[in-house]
């Protein structure tokens, strides 16, 4: 059984967690298209080169923008409009997580959940591509039962 509340800190770094994907195919792309915008330059159209390097760069340039300053801002304000936080308490058997505050409970059984991620700090649990609970490993009191849940996660990366 764990007890806790999601910090601020933490509900920005489980949206982190979350692009995380996003971020890395925005990045490669970006490269590739930097990278064909350098040949075109040299190789065949110093025009249609810049246009493509430029616009690889701009890519670039407004994913750190939205991952380093505009995501956060906003999802700040999120937290901050949440009214009557209040400790949420997990506890699991082998066929369903529960949840319970004094808001009420719920029972999710582990197969509901399609995958988890994992960070330093949290473990998502998703319900579909976009929906998911956080779960914040402070809570746990030591590695075994930190272990216990996870032997119940499908974990991708």
């Amino acid at each position: 059984m764990i007890t806790g509340q999601v910090t601020e800190k933490e509900y920005i770094a489980a949206h982190t967690l979350h692009r995380r994907k996003m971020q890395f195919l925005v990045k490669k792309l970006t490269l590739i298209a930097f990278i064909i915008g350098i040949v075109l330059f040299f190789a065949f159209s110093a025009r249609l080169g810049a246009v493509l390097v430029c616009a690889a760069l701009g890519g670039l340039l407004g994913e750190i923008i939205q991952s380093r300053f505009i995501l956060p801002s906003k999802l700040r304000q999120l937290y901050a409009q949440v009214r009557g936080r209040v400790d949420v308490t997990y506890s699991w058997d082998e066929e369903k997580l529960f949840l319970t505050s004094e808001h009420g409970q719920a029972a999710r059984s582990w197969t509901d959940f399609l995958k988890a991620k994992e960070s330093d700090e949290l473990i998502l649990l998703y319900i579909n591509d976009a929906l998911y609970e956080i779960i914040a490993k402070r809570w746990f009191g030591d590695a075994s039962d930190l272990n216990a849940f996870r032997a119940h996660l499908k974990f991708v990366s």
